[in-house]
C-alpha cells in the first residue's frame, strides 16, 4: 500500500492548530520534529486513493486560512512525498530507540534487543499508525505523572489512547484495570495489538468512542492526552468521571493556551496541583477534593 507523507514546516505558536488539522483529516500518528529555533515540522500519512487530492487541498485550505485568525504560522510550508508500506515503517524504526522515563519506564521499539535497564518497567511498543511512540513530550509527561501516582490497585480511563503506551505502563505499574478509549479505529487495533504484546490484556480493555461518552463509571486516575481545543469540552465534564481525590492529567496543551485551560478546570470543579512542563507543552495535574 502507497502513502502520502505530509510534512507541514511552521512556527511553535501553530503547532497545535495544525497537528489538529492533520488529525482530523485521518493522518493517523503525527510525527513532531524541531528543524530549527522557533520552527518546527509536523508530519502525518494518507493513505493513497480516490480521495487523497481532496483532502490533501483540504489541508492545505486549512493551513494557509491560519494565517488570517491572526495565528503566526511562520513559512506554513507544505511537503508532500508518495512513500511505500516500508518505507513508513523504516522511517518509525530510525526514529524510534529505547529510551527511559522517569525512574523506572523502559519504552522499547517491539524489534529493539537492546537490554534494558536493572528492574526497569519495560513497555514495548510497535506504533503503527497510532499517535504514542513516547518521544513526544506530552506522552512523556503523562508517563511521569502515571509513575508518580499509580502505586497499585487504581481504575484507570486513557482518553486518546493512540498506540496504547499509556495504558499499558498504567497496567504494569500497578494498575488493576485499564479503560483505553480512541476515536480511530486504527489506533484502537494499533493499541490492542501492543496491549496483547506486552501481556496486560487481562487488566486492559481497548474500547473505539469519543472521549468518556457512554462510560458509566469513575476512575482513580484519568489521562488524558489531547489538544486544547478538545480539552475544552472534556474537561468540562471530566468531574463525573473521578473519584474524589483523584488524579486527571491534562496533557497535550501549549503554553499559550495555559490561562483557558486552568479557567475551565476550575469552572468545572477540579483543582491544580501541579503544572508539568516541558518545552512549549504542558500537562495539568488536576484532583477532584474529597
Amino acid at each position: 500500500m502507497k502513502w502520502v507523507e505530509i510534512t507541514v514546516t511552521t512556527a511553535l505558536p501553530a503547532v497545535e492548530a495544525i497537528a489538529d488539522i492533520l488529525l482530523e483529516s485521518r493522518t493517523g500518528g503525527i510525527v513532531e520534529e524541531s528543524t530549527q529555533p522557533g520552527l518546527t515540522q509536523l508530519r502525518g500519512y494518507l493513505p493513497v486513493g480516490p480521495a487523497t487530492m481532496v483532502t490533501l487541498n483540504a489541508i492545505c485550505s486549512r493551513v494557509q486560512a491560519l494565517k488570517t485568525f491572526g495565528l503566526d504560522t511562520g513559512p506554513a510550508h507544505i511537503e508532500t512525498e508518495i512513500v511505500e508500506d516500508s518505507g513508513w515503517a523504516q522511517a518509525w524504526k530510525n526514529h524510534f530507540t529505547p529510551f527511559a522515563v522517569g525512574r523506572r519506564l523502559w519504552i522499547s521499539p517491539t524489534w529493539d534487543e537492546t537490554i534494558p535497564p536493572t528492574g526497569a518497567v519495560v513497555v514495548a511498543l510497535d506504533p503503527g499508525m497510532a499517535f504514542g511512540s513516547g518521544l513526544h513530550a506530552s506522552t512523556q509527561m503523562c508517563l511521569s505523572v502515571i509513575e508518580e501516582h499509580v502505586r497499585g490497585g487504581e481504575r484507570v480511563f486513557d482518553v486518546g489512547a493512540g498506540s496504547g503506551i499509556l495504558s499499558i505502563a498504567a497496567a504494569k505499574l500497578g494498575a488493576a484495570t485499564v479503560l483505553a478509549i480512541d476515536n480511530d479505529p486504527v489506533a484502537v487495533e494499533v493499541a490492542r495489538q501492543n496491549i496483547q504484546h506486552n501481556r496486560v490484556a487481562d487488566r486492559v480493555t481497548v474500547r473505539l468512542g469519543h472521549l468518556l461518552d457512554g462510560v458509566p463509571d469513575q476512575a482513580n486516575v484519568i489521562l488524558a492526552n489531547l489538544i486544547a481545543d478538545i480539552h475544552l469540552s472534556f474537561l468540562a465534564n471530566g468531574l463525573t468521571h473521578l473519584t474524589p481525590g483523584g488524579i486527571l492529567a491534562a496533557s497535550g496543551i501549549v503554553e499559550d493556551r495555559m490561562n483557558e485551560m486552568e479557567t475551565v478546570a476550575r469552572s468545572a470543579g477540579l483543582r491544580l496541583l501541579e503544572v508539568k512542563r516541558d518545552a512549549e507543552w504542558r500537562c495539568l495535574v488536576l484532583t477532584r477534593d474529597a
